[in-house]
């Protein structure tokens, strides 16, 4: 049986901390929701669940 899903939100931002985008994504787990946000095209992000920082990912972190 399958984990149910969670709620994250990813905070793409730029070079000044300013919030670019903004989106909802869903995953079993933190670590899912973390190769989620790693996977996605911008610089630097934070994933969010609820009130809870999970990860801060910058670009060196990407996958390639």
């Amino acid at each position: 049986m399958s984990a149910p899903q969670q709620g994250y939100r990813i905070y793409a931002y730029d070079g000044v901390r300013r919030i670019v985008t903004s989106d909802w994504i869903q995953a079993s787990s933190d670590e899912e929701a973390i190769a989620q946000a790693r996977a996605l095209p911008s610089t630097k992000c934070e994933l969010w669940k609820g009130d809870q920082l999970i990860a801060e990912i910058g670009a060196e972190h990407r996958a390639a």
